[in-house]
């Protein structure tokens, strides 16, 4: 009988780089519920920093990129968020004004 070889690298720490990507993009899709995306966004921003810093001293890079995608969907989803926050907050101010000038 031969022995099987296992030529699959073994893939260490890449959880987090996942839970950041995932995080971000759930946090996207969800991005008109302001507390469940900002919840999401900050959890990717802080996962994927995380993936990044421990994963500078190891010469393997794996799950990098997720974790950066992650950390870039997490600010965009913030962005996003601060922009609709912001037309709603814009939107109820015009309408007060609205009113008080029709009276």
């Amino acid at each position: 009988m031969t022995q099987l070889d296992n030529t699959n690298p073994e893939v260490k720490h890449k959880g987090l780089a996942i839970a950041a990507m995932v995080c971000g993009i759930v946090g996207i899709v969800m991005f008109c519920i302001p507390y469940l995306s900002i919840t999401l966004a900050i959890l990717a921003i802080v996962f994927g920093a995380i993936m990044v810093s421990s994963n500078k001293h190891n010469a393997d890079k794996t799950g990098r990129g997720m974790a950066i995608a992650g950390i870039v969907l997490g600010i965009v989803t913030i962005g996003l968020d601060i922009f609709i926050i912001a037309g709603i907050v814009s939107a109820f101010s015009s309408f007060s004004s609205i009113d008080n000038f029709m009276q």
